[in-house]
């Protein structure tokens, strides 16, 4: 039990990246959408598609077109599914873009030359932007999700006029101590997934066993109803089996770095809005001296900076959405009179 333990801590601490992808955009004309209702979606959202030279990006949009424009990143193999319960619980006046990200859902997997890197999301949520036709937008991240749009509000902070991270504070910082054994874990454990998806496809299993994985690899902040929800994109039936539709290669800790004395230069660029929620019996990356750190590093051009804790695991926003829809909707606040522009149709 100890061993699984550590090798779950591992997992969480450094599989934080995934990249979307390294594309050319095309006009906001290649976003295509189709309207998909599910069943467990009262508010219909859309399913829509963006063309990458490589291959789709798939995402749910919700809202009206003309709403605030609002991007939601998930966490590391989730989907955009797990925004599912959240979104209809915030103003109904967002145009909200859940995507899955590439590897994940119904996105296109990279091929096997191109690796999984959280660098690579500048480049590409940029290019997401520009087809949207977005001037300046707000970000919603989970986990890994939000790592990958804090990142961006550093770099990009003139797009940025909200951010929100739930339960992380920055992407996982690098350990000198150990970033030599990280390195060689994810390089031996990147050649082995790459062979296995060679050799052929995933031995499909129960719907049963894929409720247990998922349960059990979240550090059961996973219910059951939790797990049916991100099933709905992230499992295929095969024959009178079920495979996992993330790239397997995902299951590998990526080649990344990330020094604390980098992040913290970084934090102190963002100039949105800020709003943390930590969940109460989530994963705490990094020491509490660490977290204060960052969170003052945020604080020092934030226009606004809210730290709130409630109750829950990992997964609260879609386990307990209603403990965590309020905040939001106060920190996004009505109809802002200088209104966002959306161009996007």
């Amino acid at each position: 039990m100890e061993d699984l333990e550590n090798k779950q801590l591992f997992r969480l601490q450094h599989i934080v990246p995934q990249d979307f992808s390294s594309s050319r955009a095309s006009s906001h004309s290649a976003l295509n959408s189709k309207s998909t209702p599910e069943i467990d979606e009262p508010h219909g959202p859309e399913e829509i598609e963006f063309q990458m030279p490589w291959g789709k990006v798939a995402g749910k949009a919700w809202g009206p077109p003309s709403g605030r424009p609002v991007l939601a990143l998930h966490g590391w193999l989730d989907n955009a599914a797990s925004f599912n319960q959240l979104i209809p619980l915030l103003p109904n006046d967002l145009r909200v873009i859940c995507i899955d990200i590439p590897g994940h859902g119904y996105s296109d997997h990279f091929p096997l030359e191109m690796q999984y890197h959280y660098i690579d999301s500048l480049p590409a949520i940029q290019r997401l932007i520009k087809q949207l036709n977005w001037e300046r937008f707000y970000l919603i991240g989970h986990s890994l999700g939000g790592g990958l749009a804090l990142l961006y509000a550093e770099i990009f902070p003139e797009k940025v006029e909200k951010l929100v991270l739930l339960d992380i504070l920055r992407i996982e910082t690098t350990r000198p101590a150990t970033i030599g054994i990280r390195l060689r874990k994810s390089t031996t454990s990147i050649l082995k997934e790459e062979q296995a998806i060679k050799s052929g496809a995933e031995k499909p299993c129960s719907y049963e066993i894929a409720l247990k994985r998922s349960i059990r690899g979240s550090g059961n902040s996973l219910d059951e109803k939790a797990c049916e929800i991100l099933f709905s994109r992230g499992l295929a039936k095969i024959g009178d089996g079920y495979v996992f539709r993330r790239d397997r290669r995902l299951r590998a800790a990526p080649l990344d770095f990330a020094p604390k004395e980098d992040q913290l230069v970084l934090a102190k660029q963002v100039t949105a809005e800020v709003l943390i929620i930590k969940f109460k019996n989530g994963p705490y990356f990094e020491s509490p001296q660490c977290y204060s750190e960052q969170i003052e590093a945020l604080k020092s051009k934030s226009r606004k900076f809210e730290y709130h804790q409630v109750e829950g695991y990992h997964h609260a926003h879609l386990t307990h959405p209603k403990r965590v829809a309020p905040l939001i909707s106060a920190f996004f606040g009505p109809l802002p009179k200088r209104t966002l522009t959306n161009q996007s149709t």
